[in-house]
């Protein structure tokens, strides 16, 4: 009975050791006109199964009035392809977005606020994907936060753009993973720099 029971630990033992082979945490700290104003942390998971990604932001900023933006999001991967996502934003504590997406019967199928709407894809890839990798050519990603497809721009080789709900979102990449994030507003700029 003992022999059976060390033989069952062992084997669990194991078999957690496969499902958690590799992570990775990057945090960012935010600045709007070189004032530090809150982080965005960023994880990912891989196992022999799938590819987990997480984002947290927290961004507090004083300018005619105080102004708190929170935005989490969680994808899942197999194969380099997203097979489930999960996007809430918050502005001052309520509720601005919640964007479900799933991909179900060879479609990605997008609930946005209670609206349902599909993508007739058969692989995409999240733009939380390219927190880790740096984008190779001229391709196409998914915004989690909005439920809808951007054009990745090639400014050079380690710097990409997209524009995404009325804001331009510039990517700088170093050593293979996003090193500083720019996102122009009309009436400002949060940068994003990777945090050493």
């Amino acid at each position: 009975m003992i022999k059976l029971l060390v033989q069952i630990n062992c084997v669990l033992i194991l078999s957690t050791l496969t499902f958690t082979a590799y992570s990775q945490n990057l945090t960012y700290d935010a600045y709007i006109r070189g004032h530090k104003v809150g982080e965005m942390v960023v994880s990912r998971e891989v196992n022999d199964e799938s590819t987990k990604i997480s984002v947290k932001t927290h961004i507090e900023a004083h300018m005619l009035v105080k102004i708190t933006v929170d935005f989490v999001s969680e994808s899942t991967y197999m194969d380099n392809k997203l097979i489930i996502g999960e996007a809430t934003s918050h502005t001052n504590g309520h509720l601005k977005s919640s964007v479900h997406t799933v991909f179900k019967d060879g479609k990605y199928v997008i609930n946005k606020d209670g609206k349902e709407s599909s993508l007739p894809l058969e692989s995409i890839v999240g733009a939380d994907y390219y927190y880790f990798e740096t984008p190779v050519g001229k391709q196409k990603t998914y915004a989690l936060a909005t439920g809808i497809m951007l054009d990745i721009v090639n400014n050079n080789d380690q710097t990409f753009y997209f524009e995404h709900d009325g804001k331009k979102e510039l990517h700088t990449f170093a050593n293979g993973r996003l090193s500083e994030l720019e996102i122009s507003h009309r009436l400002y700029t949060v940068t994003f720099k990777i945090r050493k």
